[in-house]
């Protein structure tokens, strides 16, 4: 097996992005199909090939040549945890930090694959904790000691004099 597809039995960021994918379309469809996975991930069928092979290897899936692909329970685990990295690192980089949302889903894509999960966990509870003072905030008339996340990231304005937002665009 190529060192980019499977290294010492541990998911890489590419076979995560397939078991995303297939934990997607499992929980829309009930099951996932090759043509499901090449049209979400834009891959060419023998690469989704190789991966379903990989992941099945591993224990994520089960999988047979022409049938349907489901998770087993490794694989929703890991399905879960992967999902999960990805919403909060969306939510930190959109709700908080005020990314474009297509920036802020190719961002948490790319950086979800780099936490542990621990890390994950300490993440999603400062996100969570975050976007709920933001929340008491904005519906308190008082705001006295509720500024802090504002204060410090402080959603950017348009400007004036350009009519541009000051965070670059990622999508350029």
């Amino acid at each position: 097996m190529p060192a980019n597809i499977m290294t010492a039995n541990a998911l890489t960021g590419v076979m995560e992005d397939y078991l995303e994918a297939i934990y997607h379309i499992v929980k829309e469809k009930g099951y996932a199909r090759s043509k499901h996975i090449i049209e979400r991930l834009g891959m060419d069928k023998s690469t989704v090939t190789t991966a379903l092979h990989t992941l099945k290897t591993l224990g994520y899936i089960n999988y047979e040549p022409y049938r349907d692909v489901t998770l087993t329970e490794k694989g929703e685990q890991e399905g879960q945890g992967i999902v999960r990295r990805h919403d909060t690192l969306f939510r930190l980089l959109h709700e908080l930090l005020h990314v474009d949302a297509d920036d802020a889903q190719k961002l948490a894509c790319d950086m979800e694959h780099a936490l542990s999960p621990g890390i994950a966990e300490q993440f999603t509870v400062l996100v969570e904790k975050a976007l709920e003072r933001n929340k008491k905030c904005i519906h308190q008339a008082v705001t006295d000691g509720c500024h802090i996340y504002r204060d410090i990231i402080p959603s950017p304005a348009v400007s004036p004099a350009t009519g541009q937002h000051p965070l670059p665009s990622m999508s350029k």
